[in-house]
């Protein structure tokens, strides 16, 4: 019986001599710097895969305009320093939990003096429910996408918001792609669903196992997948794999992601300079734009990143496996009946490699060497062959693959 969830877990190999950096003083016109470390980006190198580069994005991130502790600034700014080159901020569309932070500090400013009323989920407020919305929920995507055009990152911010519902019945969505997050707001889900898609929207059903006691759709979950509203599946969430998504993916034809729903610093959940990266989705596509971008989702060209872990559709990932590893025939002997094949990795990824009982780490820029043998039935060499642990397939299962041989 599958289980229900599985927690990534990921060991870590820390060195126990850290290097002495010693560090200059500068000399400035009123003070002298001790310490001059510049910040860097985390570089992630993927291999092309079918011609395709691979993007790293998060869909599913949380700023103080919902119930997350930073601004969309500091969003944008850690996620390029974490390395990706896509973000959606997807703020709550029922949640605002520094509203009334907000509101206090803003309340001198209103007219007389007391704070603003502002709007619920839908149309309306507490006082008048056919009132306008007071508040832009456009903000927080404009405010990240001044930044980058400000700052000059080339990163692509996607606009977004998280729809909430009682999670143990309806779940929640993210919808992407969106050209305004207000004409989209009402109380009735499934009027937010069909807004989001006459918008051109692409939803997301995030944590499908989150205060739930079973991964069965419930009714009105039937009712969201069988209108067609759902596009894709948040396989895995921060560092929680729900396996059984990975079967609904391919069953009904839905896209695979993987995503930190983080809310406070990306920092607090993966340091940053470790052997781990925070979770993403591997995007295949042939440009980072928006339209590229959904393309890919669309076509379902998409691999889970959780904790070293890689997560989707068996085509992809072998398409993965063998444009990362270099796969060389070293040496033949035909009087020992072995051959000696080098494996080369040449992505940021580590694999996890078993044969038999025997298991191979494939470490980031490393390689190892591999003998195998000859059947003793047919006296015919068995090839490079391995069950790759780190990774997850249909089935709650780890796919076999065969490496492709370099001539």
């Amino acid at each position: 019986m599958k289980k229900l969830f599985l927690i990534l877990a990921a060991a870590f190999v820390a060195s126990t001599a850290m290097a002495q950096v010693v560090h200059t003083p500068t000399m400035g016109k009123t003070g002298i710097s001790l310490y001059n470390y510049p910040p860097f980006r985390t570089e992630i190198i993927l291999p092309q895969v079918k011609g395709y580069n691979i993007y790293k994005g998060d869909f599913h991130v949380h700023t103080i305009y919902s119930d997350g502790e930073v601004t969309p600034r500091e969003r944008v700014r850690e996620a390029w320093y974490d390395g990706l080159d896509v973000i959606a901020i997807t703020d709550h569309l029922e949640i605002r939990t520094y509203e009334k932070f907000m509101i206090k500090a803003l309340q001198p400013y209103s007219k007389d003096g007391s704070p603003f009323v502002y709007a619920s989920a839908g149309a309306g407020n507490k006082t008048d429910k056919n009132a306008p919305m007071l508040c832009n929920l456009n903000a927080g995507y404009e405010e990240a996408l001044s930044y980058i055009e400000k700052e000059e990152l080339p990163i692509l911010a996607i606009r977004g918001t998280e729809i909430w519902r009682k999670p143990s019945e309806i779940g929640e969505y993210n919808a992407i792609f969106l050209k305004d997050i207000n004409a989209i707001c009402d109380k009735d889900l499934f009027e937010c669903f069909r807004r989001v898609k006459e918008q051109g929207g692409f939803i997301i059903h995030n944590h499908p196992g989150w205060r739930r006691n079973t991964m069965e759709k419930s009714e009105a979950q039937v009712q969201a997948y069988g209108e067609g509203w759902v596009d894709a599946i948040e396989v895995v969430n921060g560092k929680t794999l729900y396996p059984q998504m990975i079967d609904r993916c391919v069953d009904e034809k839905l896209t695979i992601t993987a995503s930190t729903d983080v809310h406070r610093t990306s920092a607090q959940y993966y340091p940053r300079g470790g052997e781990i990266f925070r979770t993403m989705t591997f995007i295949l596509a042939k440009e980072c734009t928006e339209k590229a971008i959904r393309e890919a989702l669309e076509k379902r060209r998409t691999i889970g990143y959780a904790a070293n872990n890689l997560i989707g559709e068996e085509k992809w990932l072998k398409e993965f496996l063998n444009a990362a590893v270099k796969c060389e025939l070293i040496s033949v002997n035909e009087d020992k009946g072995h051959r000696v094949f080098q494996l080369t990795n040449n992505c940021s990824v580590p694999f996890i490699l078993r044969r038999g009982k025997t298991i191979y780490r494939l470490n980031p820029f490393m390689s190892l060497r591999v003998n195998f043998g000859k059947s003793k039935d047919t006296g015919i060499f068995y090839n490079p062959e391995f069950v790759v642990d780190n990774m997850w397939t249909v089935g709650d299962k780890h796919p076999k693959f065969a490496l492709s041989i370099d001539k």
